[in-house]
């Protein structure tokens, strides 16, 4: 039995993935959330973290897929703003990673981290995220070439927008607020920079990526890379 550990899985893209892996794939999965999870889990908190990590003590592959979003105009985002997105997409990573790295070493896993293609394209309203999804990357690339010596395959995945999912409603209305545009308009600029012409389907990526995991060979010549996906 393969035991996959995903945080956030509650809805969106985790949620999609959990269904995959195990509906699918006959995984053994558990959701770590701090809300809805199998397990209860703030992956701010560092206690919280390790404390799961003594429930699941065998886990073959991590996936660090929770984030959260908070756009706005510089001059209007504040300490706590940036901590709080920060503390979730980046150190949250951090922390999960060091609390299930004993169970990884073990199996010698996996570790895929969800980042954004925030990671590397520049968005109005968008400086936290943006900021921490390009902490995401770069410690997915430094997690490979450490880890990677030690039996751990580590890579990333860089969606886009994905459609659908409460971070994506709550982009369409912040913006159109933010800029003063309809809903119309606000579709019509994000399609634009989409050369499939629209946003990625959640279940389309969760196959994409339960394919990858289906076996080690799938995936461990794809550690140290961050795979964009819908651009």
């Amino acid at each position: 039995m393969t035991n996959v550990v995903i945080t956030g899985a509650s809805s969106g893209l985790g949620l999609a993935m959990a269904n995959e892996l195990q509906n699918v794939l006959g995984f053994k999965v558990y959701n770590l959330d701090r809300l809805h999870g199998t397990i209860h889990c703030n992956i701010t908190n560092e206690h919280d973290c390790f404390t799961a990590a003594e429930l699941i003590t065998d886990v073959d592959i991590l996936i660090n897929n929770a984030g959260i979003n908070y756009i706005d105009w510089i001059e209007n985002i504040t300490s706590d703003d940036w901590d709080r997105i920060m503390n979730t997409n980046a150190k949250g990573i951090f922390n999960m990673t060091k609390a299930f790295l004993s169970a990884l070493l073990k199996s010698k896993g996996t570790i895929l981290n969800i980042v954004s293609n925030a990671s590397h394209v520049p968005m109005t309203n968008s400086i936290v995220y943006n900021a921490s999804k390009g902490a995401a990357a770069i410690m997915t690339l430094q997690m490979a070439r450490e880890l990677g010596p030690k039996g751990i395959t580590v890579f990333g995945i860089s969606p886009n927008k994905i459609a659908g999912t409460g971070m994506s409603k709550y982009i369409d209305k912040t913006v159109c607020d933010l800029r003063g545009w309809t809903p119309e308009e606000a579709l019509k600029y994000q399609l634009s920079a989409l050369p499939a012409g629209e946003e990625t389907p959640a279940e389309i990526i969760a196959k994409f990526v339960a394919f990858l995991l289906q076996e080690k060979d799938n995936h461990k010549y794809l550690a140290g890379t961050i795979l964009p996906y819908g651009k």
